[in-house]
């Protein structure tokens, strides 16, 4: 496999308690992870595991992956009302087999 095929994705494991709080989201807070937008979070499987987060782009500043970990948990918590999230609970996937979840 060409490593150009795999993708730096920065996201959170959607646990149980994570996806009610995303299917129960207000309407006004859809807009971060429902759109197709650069500034929207996006919804991904990786195996049996949903994710949400983004994917960076080629090149990427390495000084700048803390900021993007900050990004992805508020608006985690804007998009659930205050769902707290451990600092330590994003993560980076290198992984071809993150894909974009098919539309809710």
């Amino acid at each position: 496999m060409d490593d150009m095929d795999k993708r730096l994705f920065v996201g959170i494991k959607i646990s149980p308690k994570l996806q009610r709080e995303l299917d129960n989201c207000p309407r006004r807070a859809e807009h971060y992870f429902k759109e197709n937008r650069p500034e929207s979070l996006e919804i991904v499987t990786l195996g049996e595991e949903k994710l949400i987060g983004r994917f960076l782009q080629d090149g990427f500043p390495v000084s700048d992956i803390d900021n993007v970990s900050r990004n992805v948990r508020s608006i985690v918590s804007l998009i659930t009302q205050g769902y707290r999230l451990a600092e330590d609970s994003v993560r980076i996937y290198a992984d071809s087999k993150v894909r974009a979840a098919l539309a809710v």
